[in-house]
């Protein structure tokens, strides 16, 4: 990407059962280009198969938030101890989803897709809307990657 800051990377995952697809993308928490407001990590999931392939993207949010440095308005940087220490914590939201997931025999389709996520992009996410340019590059990632144009079997 050029001349464009990074807040993290998204998550993408592809998991499969039979011909249902759940596909799944899990974003960092970050701020957004508009008067730097935190965005908490959100998960993004949807199910398709034949019969349904425009499905709605549903999103929920993570209730855990970082600190705020009050002087330059950037995320405080957690110690790796307690980044490790508060992940399960943060990332908990997404449990009942996986849970089902593993529960209905879904597995995981070819790796995990990692793209970057900028303030743009987080702007979309609090205001509630899909965001489509991590969509577009997770597109081209799965094309690059031989994932077939096919979503589902």
């Amino acid at each position: 990407m050029t001349n464009t800051s990074v807040v993290g990377k998204a998550l993408y995952l592809e998991l499969r059962s039979g011909s249902q697809t759940t596909q799944v993308i899990i974003t960092p928490e970050g701020l957004t280009s508009i008067a730097g407001k935190t965005v908490p990590m959100t998960c993004y999931r949807r199910s398709i198969s034949a019969a349904t392939p425009r499905r709605s993207w549903r999103a929920i949010a993570s209730s855990t938030i970082s600190e705020v440095d009050s002087s330059s308005g950037a995320i405080l940087q957690l110690g790796t101890d307690h980044a490790k220490a508060t992940f399960p914590d943060r990332i908990s939201f997404t449990n009942n989803l996986f849970n089902q997931l593993i529960a209905k025999g879904y597995t995981l389709y070819k790796q995990p897709i990692a793209v970057e996520v900028t303030p743009e992009d987080m702007q979309d996410i609090r205001q509630g809307k899909t965001p489509y340019k991590i969509l577009g590059r997770i597109t081209r990632c799965r094309r690059a990657l031989n994932f077939g144009e096919s979503l589902f079997a």
